[in-house]
């Protein structure tokens, strides 16, 4: 039986961290963030989910367990400074008896939306694919010399440097596909959107099933606000990455951006399902949008479209 996941009906406009615990949520997502940093991008989205909550499991268990040895050897001072006289003393026994060390994730839902907030490797690796093809790479050293190049540009945020180096690579090799895809990538960098595509679709005769392309196409089109030629590269995506849920999200949100909130709301839902099955912490975009369509159906009187969908994937949104 399908369990009813609950979603509270508010936009939240910005996340803050008055409470008492902000300053344990910053320490443990600053280090959890650079474990997030040294995930393989080669893994699949569900591994990199299980991966990303490992390291804020890890580092909020390391903060936790350093609070308690701090403790520890704040007792351990104050019994010796109370100490008079040490050469009395033959031994001397700290008592750790209420200083227990209990690993509470209370706080785990807090620290994982501050690193979606702020870690920018985060989504750099969740988002990232290393998916190759034979004609990924490129046998050609001086392509390979000009790709790498281009790459130090790119995370340099020199994306006119790494147009210039990219074009270079595919010049030399016209089938290295993941130099078409950095190329594009650093010309929707620029604003370049239609440049973008080109670049997109010359990876894609290459390797047809190219995660990337597939992907930052359909992205590109919605920059474009061609949104029919965004839906189908969305339903292209989703043809050969099935149960990936950011072709539902990317549906959901070219259908909202329509003004079709039915489809939008249908497939936002799919893919909060999904995100929420995988453990990701982007499940909190397909939510706040769910909440968004849901409040737009609302104020357009058309609540039996929310109920309908409500009851057809059991999320239950509530007032608050």
């Amino acid at each position: 039986m399908k369990r009813l996941l609950i979603i509270i009906l508010i936009l939240k406009s910005a996340i803050t961290f008055a409470q008492d615990n902000s300053e344990k949520v910053v320490e443990v997502a600053y280090e959890a963030c650079e474990c997030i940093g040294k995930i393989n991008t080669e893994l699949t989205y569900e591994e990199k989910s299980t991966e990303i909550k490992n390291c804020i499991e890890s580092a909020n268990s390391a903060y936790q367990l350093k609070n308690a040895m701090q403790k520890l050897t704040e007792k351990t001072v104050d019994t010796l400074n109370k100490v008079s006289d040490f050469s009395k003393i033959d031994s001397l026994n700290i008592s750790s008896k209420n200083i227990e060390v209990v690993i509470d994730d209370s706080d785990y839902e807090e620290i994982e939306e501050y690193l979606y907030e702020t870690c920018g490797d985060m989504e750099e690796i969740y988002f990232s694919s290393n998916e190759a093809s034979e004609s990924s790479y490129s046998n050609h050293e001086k392509a390979i010399e000009y790709y790498n190049q281009g790459i130090e540009a790119s995370e340099n945020q020199n994306y006119q440097k790494a147009v210039a180096l990219y074009e270079k690579a595919v010049k030399e090799d016209k089938n290295f596909a993941f130099a078409w895809d950095n190329l594009g990538r650093s010309y929707r960098q620029l604003g370049k959107n239609k440049e973008a595509i080109k670049c997109y679709k010359k990876s894609l005769k290459i390797d047809p099933k190219g995660k990337v392309p597939l992907m930052n196409i359909a992205v590109t089109y919605s920059f474009l606000k061609d949104y029919d030629k965004a839906k189908k590269a969305y339903i292209q995506y989703g043809k050969v990455f099935e149960n990936d849920p950011e072709t539902y999200f990317g549906l959901g949100r070219i259908y909202t951006l329509e003004g079709d909130l039915e489809n939008g709301l249908d497939n936002m839902m799919q893919a909060y399902l999904l995100y929420v099955k995988m453990e990701s912490p982007y499940r909190k975009d397909a939510e706040k949008l769910i909440v968004a369509i849901a409040q737009e159906l609302k104020k357009n009187n058309q609540t039996e479209i929310l109920k309908k969908l409500s009851e057809k994937y059991k999320i239950q949104l509530i007032d608050e």
